[in-house]
């Protein structure tokens, strides 16, 4: 990072003293959302010079707000290359950004909040809502393989025709079909979006990843999508992807190519043994559903049947790099057991994101190899962490790569947490089609797990030269978690592409239409309510659960009341002694949560280890349940 001069840290102090800004600069990223949690959300901004901005949020409608000041950092890792300025700025490219940093704490659940950052002469104004706290309905959006890139504008994709075979090109450019798709999903107003990979064409090439925040941030908060939800994202083989002109798949130029976007993420820690791992994968929950999203996009040993990339040496190779692996005990596959657990027990629902497509029928479903029908970027490899979704009842799989719409399914045995075992069908989804290319399948890669695919069971109709229905289009994946009664919730996944539309009479393009696929998937799930037996009797109405559990820092106490009562929660110790009273006060009929965040009534950490509850409701007979609390160092 630059020294700051003795005069810019005067102002500096004074803009902290006074609460007021000096118009020196404004954003080279306009401010977005990262890392939700139900209590928290970070917000980030890139500006062009090193001059701190203001961050001021409130709760929606509320007149009370309050404000901070950000500390820029240099980020070097977004540096233009020595090619990108000579062939594109003529030695004049502007120097690297300043990253800015909030994470707002203490946040209620499921608030909406406002907000508005100002940059120099610059300020941009938005919203976002927290997690809920427990049970809620959720929506969130995947898709895969935006791959934007500035000459996406007037790059129309071939359109491989289902019926001979031929190569068209698309009736779209990419960035209008990019553009579309965004569009489609802003209007949709989801919680989250999840993006499986690829989300530029050379994850090393700056000029790439502006034209993604293009896209994604605007200045205008009707157009931002990414300053009113939060976007997650995997990395995808194009993100360790330096550039055609800048070495390609090379090491460590795939190294600086990952760290771009690495300076763009923020997600949950992962604590991986390597830190320079960190936020290649990460775990989220978020209300009823837990996200997992893995890094796939290189295994060991280097180029053998079980890589996804044949160009990158493997993590335990001295020259290799930082991509980890994912075979089975490896840092990463370990993790994910644990994850996965966790999931399965307190979770209704379980997701998982990767990029490379482990059931395919495009190019990259060949097994890994060299040879004819082979490939050194296959998705063949990650088929070896199907047992481990299975064994934990994971409810589908999202991931990219071939650019393409498909959809397998791989029946199995979960193994619940009692260690019954039950039938289980996982979903994998690709769900490349963001806004590159739209391609069909290809001979010679068998896929037998596949049940629908947008390039043979949905045929184009033409009328009149104009294109009025079927054929693959540029979409995404929507995921509507909602409750069907009070015991009862279902995830239903449905697929969504975007429609060109065309005048009649001169062939103009006019517009686009949300359509929907005929494939629609519906997944049940039953709330694991459990009632509890005590010494103090059996209450068959009154019902509660934890999760998580264990848990570290805090978890959270879900009841569901039969009536309006008066609650009170007592949180003791294996001896009996209570550390922590919460007074809840009359709720009302139905499910409500609070939070224990392992203090006492004091505000003290108690010690790691087994603590009881007791919820009292009314005058019925209550309800006790054990937690554990794991050491905070671990």
């Amino acid at each position: 990072m630059k020294a700051r001069s003795p005069v810019l840290c005067i102002l500096l102090l004074l803009n902290l003293t006074t609460g007021s800004l000096k118009a020196q600069d404004g954003f080279r990223v306009y401010p977005y959302l990262q890392y939700p949690a139900f209590d928290a959300m970070t917000i980030l901004w890139f500006s062009e010079e090193e001059s701190s901005g203001q961050l001021q949020w409130w709760k929606h409608n509320s007149s009370i707000s309050d404000s901070v000041i950000s500390e820029p950092v240099e980020a070097d890792a977004l540096a233009y290359s020595t090619w990108e300025d000579t062939t594109f700025f003529g030695g004049e490219a502007a120097g690297s950004p300043f990253r800015h940093r909030i994470r707002l704490e203490g946040l209620d659940p499921g608030t909406i909040y406002e907000y508005t950052v100002t940059q120099g002469a610059d300020s941009f104004s938005s919203s976002f809502e927290t997690a809920p706290s427990g049970n809620d309905s959720v929506r969130f959006i995947v898709y895969a393989d935006s791959e934007a890139e500035p000459e996406s504008t007037g790059n129309f994709t071939s359109w491989i025709d289902p019926v001979t075979e031929s190569s068209r090109p698309y009736l779209l450019d990419q960035t209008i079909g990019y553009r579309n798709n965004l569009n489609v999903i802003r209007s949709r107003k989801p919680d989250l979006v999840l993006i499986a990979g690829d989300l530029t064409q050379h994850g090393g090439e700056q000029r790439d990843w502006d034209e993604f925040w293009r896209h994604n941030t605007n200045s205008d908060r009707a157009l931002s999508l990414a300053g009113h939800i939060p976007i997650l994202a995997a990395p995808g083989n194009h993100e360790y992807y330096e550039g055609n002109m800048l070495g390609m798949y090379n090491q460590p130029g795939s190294e600086r190519a990952i760290n771009r976007y690495l300076t763009y993420f923020e997600v949950p820690e992962n604590k991986s043994p390597n830190t320079e791992q960190e936020g290649r994968y990460y775990s989220l929950r978020y209300g009823p559903i837990t996200l997992i999203v893995l890094d796939l996009c290189n295994n060991s040993p280097d180029s053998s049947e079980k890589d996804t990339n044949f160009y990158l040496m493997g993590e335990n190779d001295p020259e290799g790099g930082n991509a980890p692996d994912f075979g089975v005990g490896s840092n990463q596959y370990l993790w994910l057991d644990a994850q996965l657990m966790e999931a399965q027990e307190n979770s209704l629902f379980t997701f998982v994101v990767f990029h490379h497509a482990p059931y395919s029928s495009g190019p990259h479903g060949f097994p890994a190899g060299l040879e004819e029908f082979n490939d050194n970027q296959s998705g063949v490899p990650v088929r070896a962490l199907t047992p481990i979704f299975m064994k934990y009842g994971v409810d589908a799989v999202f991931s990219g790569h071939d650019e393409m719409w498909e959809r397998s399914e791989v029946s199995g045995l979960e193994i619940q947490p009692d260690k019954g075992e039950v039938n289980h069908t996982i979903h994998f989804y690709d769900v490349g089609i963001g806004g590159d290319g739209l391609r069909g399948s290809v001979e010679g890669a068998d896929n037998p797990y596949q049940v629908f695919l947008v390039h043979t069971d949905v045929p184009e109709v033409w009328e009149g030269g104009i294109l009025v229905g079927g054929g693959k289009h540029y979409g995404h994946l929507e995921v509507d978690i909602e409750s069907i009664n009070d015991s009862t919730w279902q995830a239903n996944l449905t697929p969504v592409y975007v429609f060109p539309l065309f005048n009649v009479n001169d062939s103009a393009y006019t517009g686009y239409e949300r359509r929907m696929y005929e494939d629609k998937v519906s997944l049940t799930k039953i709330v694991p309510y459990s009632t509890v037996s005590t010494e103090f009797g059996f209450n068959s109405n009154l019902t509660s659960r934890v999760y998580p559990n264990p848990f570290y820092g805090q978890t959270i106490l879900e009841y569901v009341l039969p009536e309006p009562s008066d609650v009170m929660i007592t949180i003791s110790d294996l001896l009996g002694k209570p550390v922590r009273i919460l007074k809840e006060g009359v709720k009302t009929t139905g499910q409500h949560t609070t939070i224990w965040n392992g203090r006492d009534d004091q505000g003290k950490q108690v010690a790691p280890g087994s603590y009881f509850y007791l919820l009292k409701a009314g005058s019925g007979p209550p309800l006790t349940g054990m937690m554990l609390l794991l050491n905070q160092d671990k």
